[in-house]
């Protein structure tokens, strides 16, 4: 009987489900949020819809800029520029000279010059640090014709090299009659070393700011020095006042040996008095074989006064001041 009976319930309920049909799907409900009335008649209540897009993260930087941000970066220093002609080489600055290449030169024609090589010089100041030029003495090809000098500052080996040439427009008419002229060209100020000055690869001579006694040389041996008076001379300038130097040449020893020079002041007899000596280290070893030298000994500026100069007790030259 009870099986029966739960037969009977299980086939009802299955006639039951087929009779039902399908089972219909929820619908969607969309939610309209309600304007909310202000409270105060005067108060209203903001609908705007949230950003689109998130706040920036502090540190981040976009990536979509139309224009990149400014770059922070060193200032230009306000270093002093040297002015129109002014050469410069490390902290040596060679002054102008005036004869420097000028614009237009492009348009006109590059010519030689008669250069004296004789009647050059080098001439250096009693300042310090001295300052040394170079006294070009020549002739040009016609009163038509100018100048130019390039001053070259020292190389690795010491040497300055001066580049003299003219220049000249040959669409106008001159006279060929040669023009002479004296042109001084500064070359720099100069606290040390020995420098050698070449002129359209000519050597016109060399000069140096240490052959006078320096710090140490208590611990040298004083030696001699072979002067070449014959070759030796006196240089002064035709400027006011008149720059005066002494170009010695000679040998040392040994290339071991030191070139020493002391410059006496006028006396009362007005003679200026060269001490020159040499000086060298005795534990160093060196080849017995003499070496030349060549030095430019500035002996300062004279306005009035006629002055004989000795070098070593030997009169090397006289001049007015």
């Amino acid at each position: 009987m009870g099986f029966k009976y739960c037969l009977s319930i299980l086939v009802l309920s299955l006639i039951l489900a087929a009779c039902a049909g399908p089972v219909p799907t929820t619908p969607v409900m969309v939610v309209e949020t309600p304007t909310i009335p202000p409270t105060d008649p005067g108060q209203t209540i903001s609908t705007t819809a949230p950003t689109a897009y998130p706040e920036p993260v502090a540190g981040s930087v976009p990536t979509d800029s139309a224009y990149p941000g400014p770059v922070v970066g060193v200032s230009p220093t306000d270093s002093a520029y040297p002015g129109p002609g002014s050469q410069v080489m490390g902290t040596l600055v060679i002054p102008p000279s005036g004869y420097e290449p000028q614009p237009g030169d492009e348009n006109l024609k590059r010519d030689q010059v008669f250069l004296d090589m004789a009647s050059s010089q080098i001439v250096s100041t009693e300042t310090k640090p001295p300052q040394v030029s170079a006294v070009l003495q020549g002739n040009l090809p016609d009163p038509c014709h100018s100048l130019r000098v390039v001053v070259t500052p020292p190389d690795a080996n010491n040497v300055i090299n001066l580049e003299v040439y003219s220049v000249v427009d040959t669409g106008k008419a001159c006279i060929t009659v040669l023009k002479p002229f004296v042109a001084s060209i500064p070359l720099g100020n100069y606290s040390g070393g020995q420098f050698t000055v070449m002129v359209n690869g000519e050597k016109l001579g060399e000069f140096g700011t240490g052959y006078g006694p320096q710090p140490g040389d208590a611990n040298l041996e004083r030696g001699e020095v072979f002067l070449d008076m014959t070759a030796s001379k006196l240089l002064t300038t035709a400027t006011q006042p008149h720059q005066a130097s002494a170009l010695l040449k000679g040998d040392l020893p040994t290339p071991c040996h030191q070139l020493r020079v002391i410059v006496s002041q006028p006396d009362a007899s007005k003679n200026i008095n060269l001490e020159v000596y040499s000086v060298v280290d005795p534990a160093v070893m060196c080849s017995d074989v003499l070496q030349p030298f060549e030095a430019t000994i500035s002996l300062g500026e004279y306005s009035s006064g006629h002055y004989s100069v000795f070098v070593n007790g030997q009169l090397l030259g006289e001049f007015d001041g």
